[in-house]
């Protein structure tokens, strides 16, 4: 169960890394200098939820979260990372989006519009191949989050989505405990107690709007 934790949550942070990325450095490095880049501090809204999409958006650096309104606020449903994508989907598929996106934290985006997008996909079909990985690994994350949040305890699920979340720096999570509590479906103030837990179990140290995991395995433990 652990194993297959750890190799799942892997996949999902492929789209991230190297030649699985929809873009590779070199073509990113070529965008900028074709279309350049936007910079965006955290909260700043990228996408209107349920708004017409002309462009999609590629994280070079930061992150964003995708969210849908509900009882008349944004509650997140996921994080993107740098090397993925947003909008495309909407792009690809000429409908409005279902989510807004927002800056997580300050990020650097290339904005491609829709139709220099497509013409990547009809003239270099390696890039059409990563993009198509791209979008299967965020649908099997939202996925995977919905068996998260509907399988075990809140124990359990605060488990599973810190080791599924630790980006690429080794055992640390960007993530608040408010959103966290979102991507749950759960309140700040049970996530916390569970954390804390963590926390004097060991397993990890609690920062301002991150975490550090110092036992992974202890928590990959708790999902036997």
């Amino acid at each position: 169960m652990a194993t297959q934790s750890r190799q799942a949550a892997w996949m999902a942070r492929c789209v991230g890394r190297g030649d699985l990325a929809p873009f590779s450095e070199v073509e990113l490095a070529e965008l900028e200098r074709l279309v350049g880049v936007r910079h965006a501090a955290a909260g700043t809204p990228l996408l209107g939820q349920a708004a017409t999409v002309d462009h999609i958006g590629i994280i070079t650096s930061g992150e964003v979260e995708l969210t849908h309104r509900r009882r008349g606020r944004p509650e997140v449903l996921q994080v993107l990372h740098p090397g993925e994508v947003y909008g495309d989907i909407a792009v690809l598929c000429s409908l409005p989006t279902l989510f807004g996106a927002r800056a997580a934290s300050d990020v650097r985006v290339i904005e491609l519009d829709a139709g220099r997008f497509s013409a990547l996909l009809e003239q270099r079909p390696h890039v059409c191949r990563r993009v198509l990985f791209s979008v299967a690994s965020r649908l099997e994350r939202m996925q995977r989050r919905l068996l998260t949040v509907t399988a075990g305890d809140l124990t359990h699920q605060v488990a599973a989505l810190l080791l599924d979340e630790m980006g690429p720096r080794p055992g640390v999570v960007g993530l608040s405990q408010s959103t966290i509590a979102e991507l749950l479906g759960s309140t700040r103030p049970s996530v916390n107690r569970v954390l804390r837990s963590f926390e004097q179990a060991g397993h990890l140290q609690l920062h301002y709007r991150r975490i550090e995991v110092l036992d992974p395995v202890g928590l990959e433990q708790l999902l036997r």
